[in-house]
């Protein structure tokens, strides 16, 4: 039986403005079965997903790099990678340097860090919600991702190899669009927060369903014991999966947990 679901949001729960449908989220809120939101967003651009879904189950953030929960009085941190501050230095002069037109950001655990206002960036703030501080990195603030976003793919693969080129150990690169690239710490993916979790309540991956559509879901989608692709998502990333529902622009997730509970109802009988 599936025990739990694990979901990503971008491209996946959310359509592709960053809503969330009113079928999706009574799908969510009515499951008999703990749903884990799992995404690169920060804590604080899942917030208000959170509290329309009105989840209190551990949650995972950044990739896999922050696993929390989520109550009226805030978050609350179960588990921590951030990025060292010497590697954001090292990362963010790199970039500036080499690439100064990509759109670039930084994130500590309340705040959106960017060097300046662009396009790229007021997209990013139509589709979370979220307000950032142009403010240059002092070397103090737990940074848990960096983000860089061109419009160029080609661009972006180019600035993904020459980052893989420094050899940096302490980093993980990951794409959940074609346009963006997410630096995290590389202690952690999101196979290893679900695992988190899941040991937690005693449970193992066979338990366990994922619902993806980007990359950066093929590590979580290679292990779960159901994973589940919606329609949209790269051919690379439905390869890894046993099942394709419809889209997210038409209601992907609820077609998933829909399948979930018919299989689950078999295994009763």
């Amino acid at each position: 039986m599936i025990k739990h679901i694990f979901a990503d949001m971008d491209g996946t729960l959310l359509d592709t403005h960053g809503y969330l449908s009113d079928t999706n989220r009574w799908s969510i809120c009515l499951s008999d079965i703990p749903v884990t939101l799992v995404s690169a967003r920060s804590p604080f651009e899942m917030s208000h997903i959170l509290n329309e879904l009105q989840l209190k189950t551990p949650q995972i953030a950044f990739n896999g790099n922050l696993i929390f929960t989520q109550n009226d009085f805030g978050i609350q941190v179960i588990d921590k990678h951030i990025l060292p501050a010497e590697t954001v230095s090292e990362v963010l002069d790199y970039i500036s340097s080499n690439f100064p037109t990509v759109s670039l950001s930084w994130y500590s655990l309340a705040h959106w860090y960017i060097k300046k206002q662009d396009k790229a960036v007021f997209i990013q703030k139509a589709l979370t919600g979220a307000e950032p501080r142009i403010k240059a990195f002092d070397g103090n603030s737990e940074i848990y991702k960096i983000m860089l976003m061109t419009f160029d793919p080609e661009e972006l693969l180019h600035i993904q190899a020459s980052l893989e080129a420094l050899n940096i150990s302490e980093i993980q690169l990951t794409r959940s669009t074609v346009y963006t690239l997410e630096i995290t710490s590389s202690q952690k993916t999101k196979a290893d927060a679900a695992q988190s979790i899941l040991k937690e309540k005693n449970l193992n991956f066979e338990e366990a369903a994922a619902i993806g559509d980007g990359h950066n879901d093929i590590p979580l989608l290679k292990v779960a014991g159901l994973p589940i692709a919606v329609d949209n998502a790269h051919a690379d990333v439905k390869r890894y999966v046993k099942m394709v529902v419809g889209k997210n622009t038409d209601h992907g997730v609820t077609e998933a947990l829909s399948a979930i509970r018919e299989i689950n109802e078999q295994v009763i009988l």
